[in-house]
C-alpha cells in the first residue's frame, strides 16, 4: 500500500475516533439512559429483525452458549423487554419474542440517534451534505460488497466438511438494500 493511501486511511480512522469521542458526550441520546448491557442490546436488536427466533439459533448468531443466552434472556424477561414461548410444532424449542416494551426501547434509541444525527447534519451547508451523501453511498457499496464476499467465503467453508474441533464464527446477516442509520 502506498504511503499516501496509508495517510488517508489514518486520517479517516482518526476522524472517526474523534467523532465517536464527541458523540459519547451527547447525554441526550436515550442509549445512555437505558439499563442494558451490550449483550442484552444485541439480543433486542437481533429480535427486532428475527422476532420469534429459536433460542438455539439466537445462541449461534450471538456466539454464546445456551446457558449464557438463558441468563441474558432471563434478565430481559424480568425487565419486560422480551417473552419466551414454546414452538407450536415442537415443545422442546423455545422462541424469543420482543415485547411491546422491548420495541419501544429500541424505537426510543433509534429516534434519539436520528434526532442527534439531524441536529449535527443541520449545521452543514448543502454542498457539504451532498458530498457526505455521496461518500456514505460509496461506503455502503463497499460494505455490501464486503458482506457479500464474507458470506460467499462462509458458504464455501460450510459446504466443506469441517474437522470435529473446528468452530465457525457466528454470522449476522445484513441486507445491503436497507438504509443505513449511522449514529
Amino acid at each position: 500500500m502506498n504511503s499516501h493511501r496509508e495517510a488517508l486511511l489514518s486520517r479517516v480512522a482518526a476522524a472517526d475516533e474523534r467523532m465517536r469521542a464527541l458523540l459519547a458526550y451527547d447525554r441526550t441520546n436515550p442509549l445512555f439512559s437505558v439499563n442494558l448491557t451490550m449483550q442484552q442490546l444485541k439480543v433486542l436488536m437481533l429480535l427486532s429483525r428475527h422476532d420469534g427466533i429459536a433460542s438455539a439459533e439466537l445462541t449461534r448468531r450471538l456466539g454464546v452458549s445456551l446457558a449464557t443466552l438463558s441468563g441474558i434472556v432471563d434478565r430481559l424477561v424480568t425487565q419486560g423487554y422480551v417473552m419466551r414461548t414454546e414452538d407450536q410444532h415442537d415443545r422442546r424449542i423455545r422462541r424469543i419474542h420482543l415485547s411491546p416494551a422491548g420495541r419501544a426501547v429500541l424505537n426510543e434509541i433509534a429516534v434519539g440517534g436520528t434526532q442527534a444525527q439531524q441536529r449535527l447534519l443541520s449545521r452543514l451547508d448543502d454542498e457539504t451534505l451532498g458530498m457526505l451523501a455521496h461518500v456514505l453511498e460509496r461506503v455502503i457499496e463497499a460494505a455490501a460488497a464486503d458482506i457479500a464476499e464474507q458470506t460467499a467465503t462462509q458458504t464455501q467453508t460450510q459446504d466443506e466438511p469441517a474437522p470435529p474441533s473446528d468452530r465457525t464464527a457466528p454470522t449476522f446477516p445484513i441486507a445491503a438494500a436497507e438504509p443505513a442509520h449511522p449514529h
